[in-house]
């Protein structure tokens, strides 16, 4: 089932570009083919979420990124959260949540011409705040943050919805709607 939280006009990004997004929560995959980036609400067992600062965007966010050529969604995820965390996840660890649906509004930003989605899961590791460290130069400084932390360095952004709705540590995942 799909349930769209939200439907934002005129996002405007870092680079300028603006596109409409729809926040969408969904216990199912958007289509292969129409998604270009994924990331993950990681929480460790204590419930503090997995952030990373973004220099290119300029903000606080959950580890995530672009899929590269020949790799599938769920590669994306888990190579995004070992470059930008450390953490290694099990495919089996990930469970879907929803997705981020962009329409180019302007002619410039780094999505797909004609749009696309952005896949969103939730994973939870069983220990308590492990080390983190980002291997690549897209995500720096990863922290664990309990959820006002994060909000409260990341300020009002767009994607807030999803990341409310995500249940605490150990809580099974309720259906969208």
């Amino acid at each position: 089932m799909r349930v769209v939280l939200a439907r934002l006009r005129d996002v405007q990004f870092a680079d300028g570009s603006v596109a409409h997004v729809d926040l969408v929560r969904s216990d199912e995959p958007a289509p292969e083919a129409r998604v270009f980036a994924a990331m993950v609400v990681l929480q460790d067992i204590d419930g503090r979420y997995a952030v990373a600062y973004s220099p290119r965007r300029r903000e606080w966010g959950l580890p995530g990124g672009w899929r590269e050529a020949g790799e599938t969604v769920v590669e994306c995820v888990l190579r995004e959260v070992r470059e930008e965390t450390g953490v290694e996840l099990a495919e089996d660890s990930l469970t879907m949540w929803g997705e981020e649906r962009f329409t180019p509004v302007s002619s410039t930003g780094r999505w797909p011409s004609d749009g696309g989605s952005m896949q969103l899961y939730r994973a939870q590791i069983s220990s308590a705040a492990p080390d983190l460290r980002a291997t690549e130069d897209d995500a720096v400084d990863p922290q664990w943050m309990s959820l006002e932390e994060f909000h409260n360095l990341s300020g009002e952004r767009f994607w807030w919805p999803l990341i409310e709705d995500a249940p605490p540590p150990g809580s099974p995942a309720p259906p969208p709607g």
